[in-house]
């Protein structure tokens, strides 16, 4: 069994895309989100979160946050697929004491 669990997900805005979500995880990582900065992955993978994170949030209209996204269904299954392979590569590099829980979608 895993030491530390989280889910993987982006929330407008939050800065972040992973959060814990188990004691371990929040005593290593501080209460519920985790920065990226804070993760033992090679500094490529922090980019690239980093950058999906930063992606993300320009799919919001911020003025209307209720409205539709700003993206085309073509962008947002490009962008589901980049955080998919970021999200495995994630996994690769953390190993096997770390369970980390996809949550797919917009």
């Amino acid at each position: 069994m895993a030491t530390y669990t989280m889910k993987f997900m982006f929330d407008w805005g939050s800065g972040v895309c992973l959060w814990s979500t188990n004691q371990a995880a929040k005593d290593l990582f501080g209460n519920y989100p985790i920065f990226t900065s804070k993760l033992a992955v090679s500094d490529s993978t922090k980019k690239r979160l980093e950058h999906l994170i930063d992606r993300h949030d320009e799919a919001l209209n911020f003025d209307e946050p209720n409205g539709d996204l700003l993206w085309n269904d073509e962008q947002i299954a490009e962008f589901l697929d980049a955080a998919k392979r970021c999200y495995y590569q994630l996994c690769k590099e953390l190993g096997s004491d770390y369970e980390i829980e996809l949550i797919d979608g917009m």
